[in-house]
């Protein structure tokens, strides 16, 4: 199975800027923990939450689209985090 990020251009152009919003679940009791380790994260950014829900809106942005792919994948990982869902995705490319 092929990744997602094997149909993405590869080749980092300057000013190209990308970013995407997502709702992040986690467990609830596990929450804060999971806010830490995102806001850890470079270019990433809490702009909601449900904390009895354990539901997060976060925003993160990249200047090179295989790195916010990544970047998102890696979310998914953070102990705690249920699911990762992506809301909106907007590409601002210079061509």
């Amino acid at each position: 199975m092929r990744n997602v990020s094997d149909k993405l251009n590869h080749s980092k152009i300057a000013g190209n800027w990308y970013l995407c919003s997502l709702v992040v679940q986690a467990k609830p009791a596990k929450l804060d923990s999971v806010k830490k380790t995102l806001l850890s994260m470079p270019n990433t950014e809490i702009h909601g939450e449900k904390p009895e829900e354990g539901k997060l809106i976060v925003v993160i942005e990249s200047d090179f689209q295989p790195l916010l792919v990544e970047q998102m994948e890696s979310i998914k990982d953070i102990d705690g985090v249920i699911v990762v869902s992506l809301i909106y995705s907007h590409q601002d490319e210079e061509q």
